[in-house]
């Protein structure tokens, strides 16, 4: 309900409802049931005052109702009491005789004659306020006699007034008692909510590693605290995430910020000539494009978990994405007189995120070429076999030590911390070629022998 947005108030609510229905119902119960006791009674006494009538009956004439009801009257105390005796003919079928005690309650005999009853059955009907019996009394050979006798119910007797009375007041406070015992179980089960509620508050940004502990919580609950344990998972690793990279964006930046203020500097402390400036220029450009690339990377990087990236897939040509990225990094290589050459090509549709998969070769072949002397050779090769489609890039570069080659995927990670420095690098485009093959569930191989050259397979699951 609206009214209630608190859970306690709403349980109370609904027991109070609840009790007041059940109560009701066996109040009614326990009244009717009195009741129906109060009726056996009275069925008792018109069975007794029936039998005792037996006695006084003549065999031989007709008895007259009006004598039989006084006499009873008399005897039992009883009035209102009415009267009425039956003659019924075996042989006829038809009643011979009847008298009763009473022309203006003649009326309440108004029921069935059970003519074909044994000697002793007797009925009961109910006539408004009067309870009304019929009793075979005797089976003669030619004739069965019945007497019919008339009393008011005694529905309004002191014991059903004391027990109406009795519930009407024992209820409410029977309500009372129960919504006050339902208020302390109710604190009591919801108190290991209060305790979660607590130990949720304790929880900042400083303590992100403390969970909420499942120790005699309700089993009810236990997965609503699993899920937000696994919530404050989420949380901590994304804070992690965030955390990492302001802190290795800014160590990163830190280095050619520094070189940057430095060229410039050196260039401002005495006037050069013009063909000094652009070679400075054209150092702080060179920084600036790292930084550019770093910023990029490091901001892709961020984004690894979105789901939309898998929804962005479709079908792609792979070898004019293989020959797009040669062409792309002919030109970079250039510089180093580094030749980019493709060695073998076969015609390939796959099912791909274009502009990822175009990333990630890319980034694998500008490893090749800052990780290559100049006048060097690079190959790019797309092959298959039964099982799989094979991108293999090849170089006779510097090669990676055998010791650095489980790591060099992580994050900043760089083999030759020197080199990679001087060379540009930030130690991060391994980490993101590593991360959309993930994506696309593609396995990459690296094998490398230090000062030969490094051989990377990408390995593409045949659909």
């Amino acid at each position: 309900m609206k009214m209630f947005k608190s859970l306690k108030l709403k349980l109370l609510f609904y027991f109070f409802i609840i009790n007041i229905i059940v109560l009701s119902v066996y109040g009614v119960f326990i009244y009717s049931t009195a009741k129906k006791g109060v009726l056996n009674t009275t069925d008792a006494e018109l069975k007794m005052i029936s039998i005792d009538v037996i006695p006084d009956f003549k065999k031989d004439s007709y008895e007259n109702a009006k004598d039989i009801a006084d006499e009873l009257i008399d005897e039992f105390s009883i009035e209102p009491l009415f009267v009425k005796i039956i003659y019924y003919g075996k042989k006829s079928k038809k009643i011979v005789y009847e008298t009763t005690s009473s022309k203006e309650y003649k009326w309440l005999f108004n029921i069935p004659l059970n003519e074909i009853g044994h000697q002793g059955s007797i009925y009961y009907f109910d006539k408004g306020s009067y309870r009304v019996s019929s009793m075979l009394i005797f089976d003669k050979e030619e004739t069965r006699v019945f007497i019919q006798l008339a009393i008011e119910k005694n529905m309004d007797s002191p014991y059903l007034k004391q027990l109406y009375f009795g519930l009407i007041i024992a209820t409410p406070i029977l309500l009372i008692v129960f919504l006050i015992i339902a208020n302390m179980l109710i604190n009591r089960t919801l108190s290991p909510v209060k305790e979660v509620i607590y130990s949720v508050k304790s929880i900042s940004a400083n303590n992100l590693s403390s969970r909420v502990s499942t120790n005699k919580i309700p089993t009810e609950i236990k997965d609503l605290v699993a899920t937000f344990n696994q919530l404050l998972n989420n949380l901590e690793s994304s804070f992690n995430k965030i955390t990492d990279f302001s802190n290795n964006a800014s160590h990163e930046l830190k280095t050619p910020l520094t070189v940057i203020r430095g060229e410039i500097e050196v260039a401002l402390k005495q006037d050069r000539e013009i063909q000094e400036y652009k070679e400075v220029l054209k150092s702080i450009l060179q920084e600036g494009i790292s930084i550019q690339n770093m910023i990029e990377q490091l901001l892709f990087l961020s984004k690894k978990d979105t789901t939309e990236l898998h929804n962005s897939f479709d079908e792609l040509y792979l070898d004019e994405l293989v020959t797009d990225s040669v062409t792309q990094m002919k030109k970079f290589a250039a510089v180093k007189d580094i030749h980019v050459e493709v060695e073998n090509i076969i015609p390939l549709t796959i099912h791909a995120n274009e502009i990822l998969l175009k990333i990630a070769i890319n980034n694998l072949l500008r490893n090749a070429v800052i990780y290559s002397p100049k006048s060097s050779y690079i190959y790019i090769s797309l092959s298959e076999n039964n099982k799989e489609y094979i991108i293999t890039i090849r170089d006779n570069g510097y090669g990676i030590d055998k010791e650095d080659l489980p790591f060099i995927f992580e994050r900043f990670y760089r083999a030759d911390k020197a080199r990679s420095r001087k060379d540009g690098g930030t130690g991060l485009g391994l980490s993101i070629v590593k991360m959309i093959l993930d994506i696309h569930n593609y396995t990459i191989e690296i094998k490398s022998i230090k000062n030969k050259g490094t051989i990377v397979n990408i390995k593409i699951p045949r659909n």
